[in-house]
């Protein structure tokens, strides 16, 4: 009798029990391993979410901060539509556009042909890898001329990727009220420049929703100043 419950404990586990042991620690592991990818998902869209956030009010603060330093040169001929120094904003569905003559260029090159004035615009354009987004571009010349900006040499690079919407609202100190466009190249147009120009940027956040950031830029050299840009 004992010798045979000797033997009995030490026959070790079952094949029943050995199964069921398996199909538990698999169980475990698949809990285990759905947690932590669920984890890792959250994590990323969170960071995710805040790169973009970080990317939107990167590309504002910009915009607000170019956008205060234009101005207009009081040696302009103002019966001509092609000027050196502008600010133009044109309204459109979704995606506005605003070009200005601004301070802030920076010459990379001491013996370059560059001033420290230029023109800015920025505009939309169709993502190139996906047609389905649009992005917010922007272009600066290297210097001013009396032409068309587009024709005088510049750089153009992504501004802010995967935009819907980009809108620009300009404060009329005079009307005190304000505007969807503003012109300054027409003869019979403004020849001053609004005080606020309001930035609102829309993009999509991580779940596939419209978010809406506004910035405000307060412009310093509303009327026209007596400074001629260097040819």
């Amino acid at each position: 009798m004992t010798m045979a419950k000797r033997n009995h404990s030490q026959s070790g586990f079952t094949l029943i029990e050995v199964m069921l042991a398996l199909a538990l620690m698999a169980l475990v592991t698949s809990i285990l391993w759905g947690t932590i990818a669920q984890t890792a998902k959250v994590k990323k869209r969170i960071e995710d979410a805040q790169d973009r956030t970080h990317t939107v009010r990167v590309a504002l603060m910009r915009m607000s901060r170019e956008i205060e330093m234009a101005y207009q040169s009081n040696f302009e001929a103002l019966g001509t539509q092609e000027r050196r120094t502008m600010f133009s904003g044109v309204s459109h569905n979704d995606f506005d556009e605003l070009t200005f003559s601004w301070f802030g260029h920076q010459r990379l090159r001491a013996d370059a042909a560059e001033g420290d004035t230029a023109v800015v615009r920025y505009f939309s354009q169709p993502d190139p890898d996906d047609y389905s987004q649009t992005n917010i571009m922007r272009r600066e010349t290297r210097r001013l001329e009396a032409k068309d900006p587009e024709l005088i040499p510049g750089e153009t690079y992504l501004l802010c990727p995967a935009v819907v919407r980009l809108k620009f609202a300009y404060y009329d100190y005079q009307q005190k009220d304000w505007r969807d466009e503003w012109d300054t190249t027409k003869a019979d147009g403004l020849q001053y420049l609004p005080t606020q120009v309001r930035i609102l940027l829309t993009v999509l956040d991580e779940r596939g929703q419209p978010v809406t950031f506004i910035s405000i830029a307060r412009l310093h050299a509303l009327e026209r100043i007596d400074y001629r840009p260097s040819t």
